[in-house]
């Protein structure tokens, strides 16, 4: 059976991309009055330079009953139009015992999305309940593209002589996981450092990485600091700068379509044998 993570770089290597397109609609920013709308022709525009969707639940939930009705309907909207796209539902679930098991069962059960982001910060129950569904996939919060991720994902672990921080041991967790092929982690693009010696250490965990653009990530030194050995076992995520790339009702699937190749442009040409440094990157968010 195929795993989460080998059908990703399988769908990265058919569309020969590394983008991720995160649906984030907000009613006062969307240029039309549908969302649902919005979203399919978002999608539509996009699926052929990109291999994943990845719809963040709050935007929904802030909406309500709608809300979740609108993101239902995405998702089945890209099971019919983009069957081989992998569904990232990102909605940074973490708790414990029976109530990990009820968010487990949500995302992959009632949601049916491919992969989950989750936290492992309550330790290994928080997260054994994602990992008893084949063929699923779970992306582990690991160190985040905010300012403040420092005040916590930075500090150091006792014992560890000033060596490994937080963000060092979380990552190290998701390696006792490794074995079952269905464990990333979400790495920020805007700690290049840390992101490749996070890489480095962890070959084998698939890296979401977010922060690209505005954030301050650059799109290259992301594609060469966050890929594995054999190019790939990484996608970029980015959601405003495609889905908002145009405010134009006429033109807003257009713009975004053009918003996400070039970002796909950027990671593939950055890791071409020849591909020199550069640190010249659109903005992405």
């Amino acid at each position: 059976m195929q795993t989460m993570f080998e059908r990703l770089d399988a769908a990265a290597a058919k569309m020969e991309s590394f983008v991720c397109v995160g649906l984030d609609p907000t009613p006062e920013r969307v240029p039309i009055d549908d969302i649902l709308a919005f979203n399919c022709a978002i999608v539509d525009a996009t699926k052929d330079v990109v291999s994943a969707f990845k719809p963040q639940f709050a935007y929904y939930e802030a909406m309500g009953i709608e809300g979740f009705k609108i993101l239902e309907k995405t998702i089945q909207h890209i099971r019919d139009v983009a069957p081989d796209h992998v569904i990232v539902g990102d909605g940074k679930r973490g708790d414990i015992s029976t109530t990990a098991t009820a968010y487990a069962t949500a995302m992959f059960e009632t949601w049916d999305v491919d992969i989950a982001t989750i936290y492992a910060y309550q330790g290994n129950d928080s997260v054994e309940p994602f990992l008893q569904y084949p063929g699923k996939g779970v992306y582990i919060v690991c160190r985040t593209s905010n300012p403040s991720s420092r005040d916590i994902q930075d500090l150091v672990v006792d014992g560890t002589d000033q060596k490994d921080q937080v963000f060092d041991r979380v990552a190290d967790m998701a390696d006792r996981w490794a074995g079952t092929e269905n464990v990333g982690l979400v790495v920020g693009a805007t700690y290049p450092d840390d992101l490749r010696a996070l890489r480095s250490k962890h070959p084998v965990p698939h890296f979401l990485i977010p922060g690209v653009g505005a954030q301050g990530g650059v799109a290259e030194d992301t594609a060469r600091a966050g890929a594995n050995e054999r190019g790939g076992g990484f996608i970029v995520n980015s959601s405003r700068g495609i889905i908002y790339a145009s405010s134009n009702p006429e033109d807003f699937d257009i713009a975004a379509h053009e918003e996400a190749e070039k970002l796909k442009n950027q990671l593939n040409d950055a890791l071409k044998p020849d591909a020199s440094v550069n640190t010249e990157s659109v903005t992405i968010e």
